[in-house]
């Protein structure tokens, strides 16, 4: 990805804490041409080598080309138009603070067992108070596939305006407090360490 060094994190603690709430993306894949689908995915940090699930449904032409093939995973969080007016330092440019997260591994397609205990393990993470019938499950399983990432390589890349000075920084959360829902950009400035 292009951004510059300081809008660069590999630190395994914030990226996990971000995929723990973000983890939404795109599964992409290439094989002559670029696919991708949008997904859901549940991350383990837990086992021998991190990993990354998902699943697709049976007739989705891209599950041709995954098993043993490269992917990226590319989680967004949030993002906001920052306006030149919030710097000091004139002329200025108007830009785009984001967060997102790009994985990268191996991908494994899942039999209908794995499949199955991944689809209860998503409906337990994402909903854990719907329990869907054993019946309904066995259906469901055929079809949709799962899949198995074995990730290779975990980076973020949060641009949040750390190249600006201190006073330009707390410009911007202020605009970003004035015009966004609670929980975005500003907040993770915030968090970030903008004084």
């Amino acid at each position: 990805m292009y951004p510059p060094a300081y809008y660069h994190s590999d630190d395994s603690a914030l990226l996990q804490a971000f995929l723990q709430q973000h983890y939404f993306g795109l599964l992409l894949s290439h094989n002559g041409s670029l696919s991708y689908t949008p997904l859901p995915f549940l991350f383990d940090w837990q086992s021998a080598g991190n990993k990354a699930y998902c699943h697709l449904a049976r007739n989705n032409p891209q599950l041709s080309q995954l098993d043993g093939a490269p992917v990226t995973v590319v989680i967004q969080g949030p993002h906001a138009f920052v306006p030149a007016s919030c710097y000091q330092q004139q002329p200025a440019v108007s830009t785009w603070n984001y967060a997102l997260v790009e994985l990268k591994g191996t991908a494994r397609l899942l039999d209908n067992e794995q499949t199955l205990a991944l689809v209860r393990k998503q409906e337990a993470y994402s909903a854990p108070a719907m329990a869907q019938a054993a019946d309904y499950q066995q259906k469901l399983v055929k079809a949709i596939v799962g899949v198995e990432i074995n990730l290779s390589s975990v980076t973020g890349r949060f641009k949040l305006s750390q190249n600006k000075a201190a006073a330009e920084q707390q410009a911007v959360i202020a605009y970003l407090q004035q015009t966004e829902q609670p929980a975005t950009v500003w907040q993770m400035m915030q968090h970030a360490g903008a004084s």
